[in-house]
């Protein structure tokens, strides 16, 4: 009777294969599924800081039309350094990049594609056309 008392005592301590198996797969889906998470939301941020480079371009322009009664500049390029702390450099999202035009007639500002050709219409990481930033 005391042999196998002993034997239950000693294998009582530990855990089983199994429990650790389990414990380990539920830690790996649970890395799995946070990492998805912050890989979207660095996807966001991204696309969230070419919005507000946009925004800071726009009101850059409207300032400068209200500084030289209501002229546009003839490019982005007169906004910096009185209106804008930096240069206009080219813009990269999430899922697309590429200049940003400038029209001086209208004094609208849009996001185009590498080429420059046409507004980029990629979907950003919610799925909406940097076109329509």
């Amino acid at each position: 009777m005391t042999e196998r008392m002993s034997s239950r005592r000693i294998s009582a301590g530990g855990f089983t294969l199994i429990e650790l198996i389990v414990v380990i797969s539920i830690i790996g889906i649970l890395v799995s599924i946070s990492s998805s998470r912050n890989n979207l939301a660095f996807e966001r941020s991204k696309d969230a800081a070419v919005m507000v480079q946009l925004g800071h371009i726009r009101t850059a322009i409207h300032q400068f039309a209200l500084d030289h009664d209501g002229r546009f500049p003839e490019n982005l390029e007169a906004l910096s350094p009185k209106y804008l702390s930096r240069p206009v450099l080219n813009w990269t999202g999430s899922r697309a990049s590429g200049i940003v035009a400038f029209d001086p007639v209208t004094g609208s500002v849009r996001l185009h594609g590498v080429s420059g050709q046409s507004p980029e219409k990629t979907p950003d990481s919610r799925g909406r056309p940097y076109a329509d930033y």
